[in-house]
């Protein structure tokens, strides 16, 4: 789970970001969709490399409000990691965000921070997708509740196709509908996941004098 939940929060940041190098967003993915004959007010212009603004692209403005959020952010002792050392008000970037940190984002932070940012149908999604993660990660799981994430999840992956372009949607994404039922096979995810060995592993390493012989 938490590689999908990695790549499905660094999907929707760099995507609503804009950030040219990482984003969903560009103009293959508008020729795609005038390829496919949807959403025409995404189409890209008449032999142009330009395209129409989308409505789940932060401005300039609303990324100074984003990030000025997140660089003001303090967590309690031992649960996240200094996130704020990641966030660059004055460049507008965000950058260097490890696999719990964006845990913590998507679960805690992100359905926050998106309601003074984006318009109101993509805040709405978002969250969605946030809470479905957070859901997942509780302490206590039960089957009947699992079963309704389940179905609730379809819809909200259908509400996101809706916003977002197709090039959004990698393999990552699409893996998101089979975690509930994971969780009602291998019960809670705190017995699954990665964090704690990989902890393990990089306090090990640093016991390794010959950087050749750390892997």
């Amino acid at each position: 789970m938490m590689h999908i939940e990695k790549n499905v929060g660094d999907n929707v940041l760099f995507t609503i970001f804009d950030d040219k190098s990482r984003t969903k967003d560009n103009i293959k993915a508008r020729k795609d969709l005038h390829a496919m004959g949807i959403r025409e007010k995404l189409h890209p212009y008449p032999n142009s490399s330009k395209f129409p603004p989308s409505c789940f692209k932060m401005k300039n403005q609303e990324k100074d409000i984003f990030l000025k959020f997140l660089k003001s952010l303090v967590f309690p002792d031992s649960f996240s990691s200094n996130i704020s050392r990641c966030i660059d008000v004055k460049k507008r970037k965000i950058s260097g965000l490890k696999s719990h940190d964006t845990h913590i984002l998507m679960e805690h932070i992100f359905p926050i921070a998106f309601r003074r940012s984006l318009p109101k149908e993509v805040t709405s999604v978002l969250i969605e997708i946030c809470n479905y993660f957070g859901e997942l990660s509780s302490k206590v799981l039960n089957i009947k509740y699992l079963e309704k994430l389940q179905q609730r999840i379809s819809l909200t992956l259908c509400h996101m196709e809706m916003i977002f372009p197709p090039s959004f949607f990698t393999i990552m994404v699409h893996l998101v509908i089979h975690l509930g039922k994971e969780a009602m096979i291998d019960s809670l995810v705190h017995y699954r996941w990665m964090y704690p060995v990989e902890r393990t592993l990089g306090h090990l390493k640093s016991y390794v004098r010959n950087k050749m012989h750390s892997n």
